[in-house]
């Protein structure tokens, strides 16, 4: 499924948001981290493509498509991070998966 059928798919409204914005970074970087964590894999943040957010009460949820590297091979990958507020702000990676396009050509 792409990122924007998922995006469609979610309950409520979403806005887009600007790409190089701090926040997005950060949440991304963060993703890729986790994802690796979880999965044992070496992917390398390199930049986010596209972002919204949807604002809930109490919480915000992310929908990102990114770049990241491993090796040689730069992917595009989906990840959607639930980023709750209170009292000890926590993240959850709800999903992060690898985009269905080819991967993205990178020059030697």
């Amino acid at each position: 499924m792409s990122s924007s059928a998922q995006l469609k798919n979610t309950s409520g409204g979403f806005e887009p948001v600007d790409p190089s914005d701090p926040k997005i970074q950060e949440v991304a970087a963060w993703a890729v981290a986790e994802h690796n964590k979880q999965k044992g894999t070496h992917l390398v943040y390199k930049r986010t493509l596209k972002a919204a957010r949807e604002a809930m009460i109490g919480s915000t949820r992310y929908f990102i498509d990114l770049e990241a590297s491993e090796g040689c091979k730069t992917n595009k990958y989906y990840a959607q991070v639930l980023e709750i507020v209170c009292q000890t702000p926590t993240k959850e990676l709800e999903v992060f998966m690898l985009q269905e396009n080819a991967p993205i050509p990178v020059a030697n």
